[in-house]
């Protein structure tokens, strides 16, 4: 949250950046500007959107800091990265700035944060969304480009700990957030009982997580960039996660993947992808603990004798 009320006051610099770029280079009258913020899973899915959109013309795309900014920065589809371009879509002004400052500059302008909260409720995704506005089809799955600087950092972890299969868990237990913070007790009984099912190392990645111990038997990931945690994902037997940027990334990579939904109505933000077991809540923003860890490792069941 600090990093991005600290974005926000870049904004404006940043957007006297974009329009300097366009003056000086002149090559923004048939390009589109996208600006999205989102949430990384919002960002790996609307790539294909954004991919295809670049097809035909150049796509300049402003959005997050950190990992945002990384993951945008190797979509080869992409002219331009802007990041980080934060702003606050609820207020109107910020947008009717954006969109009269850079509107004489490139073909459209897209802003595809959302104006309110009423985006829960309309029981569309959003990647189906973001493709409306963009003029496209809406993507099946996710997309997103892994460099191979990113791969070398990722065999390395795993040559260094002699791991070739193996599960990847996402441990993000989060105070600020406890309606999407599934209990620690209850990923401790899924790392045993993954262990039982499938005799396979346990990667557990808490970067972010204020839970950041893991079991005797676990493999602790604690710092890791967000490629490089892609790179991992990509070739894990399975992942495990909950609705946050990995299993996102996990289930555009076409990893088996078990998404652990909680929060906000799995209709408009799950995981894409028919790699994707999604295991519910009882409803939206529901106690996450109600989730057992028996729910989850039905679902696995269910994919192993799918699988078999």
């Amino acid at each position: 949250m600090r990093a991005r009320f600290l974005y926000r006051r870049q904004f404006i610099p940043r957007l006297v950046r974009i329009v300097g770029d366009a003056v000086r280079r002149r090559d923004t009258r048939d390009a589109v500007f996208v600006s999205l913020m989102g949430g990384l899973g919002d960002l790996v899915n609307a790539f294909p959107t954004l991919d295809r959109l670049g097809q035909p013309s150049p796509v300049d795309l402003g959005t997050g800091g950190g990992a945002y900014r990384a993951l945008a920065g190797a979509d080869p589809h992409l002219r331009r990265v802007y990041a980080p371009f934060v702003y606050k879509p609820i207020r109107r002004f910020h947008r009717r700035l954006i969109e009269a400052t850079l509107r004489p500059l490139y073909r459209s302008v897209v802003l595809l944060d959302e104006p309110d909260s009423r985006w829960r409720t309309r029981g569309r995704h959003m990647a189906a969304v973001y493709a409306e506005r963009c003029g496209c089809p809406p993507p099946t799955r996710g997309a997103l480009t892994i460099p191979d600087e990113a791969r070398r950092a990722a065999a390395g972890f795993l040559d260094d700990r002699g791991l070739e299969r193996f599960v990847f868990v996402v441990q993000l237990i989060r105070r600020r957030r406890p309606e999407r913070s599934w209990p620690l007790a209850h990923h401790q009984t899924l790392y045993r009982e993954l262990r039982k099912r499938l005799p396979l190392p346990v990667i557990v990645h808490t970067v972010g997580s204020d839970e950041t111990g893991v079991p005797d038997g676990c493999v602790p990931l604690a710092s890791a960039d967000i490629l490089t945690a892609a790179a991992l994902i990509e070739r894990a037997t399975l992942f495990v996660g909950p609705d946050t940027g990995l299993t996102h990334i996990a289930a555009a990579l076409g990893v088996p993947t078990l998404a652990i939904h909680l929060g906000h109505p799995p209709e408009v933000c799950a995981a894409l992808g028919d790699n994707v077991a999604l295991v519910r809540q009882v409803e939206p923003y529901a106690d996450p603990a109600l989730t057992t860890p028996e729910q989850v490792l039905a679902a696995l069941d269910r994919h192993l004798a799918v699988s078999a």
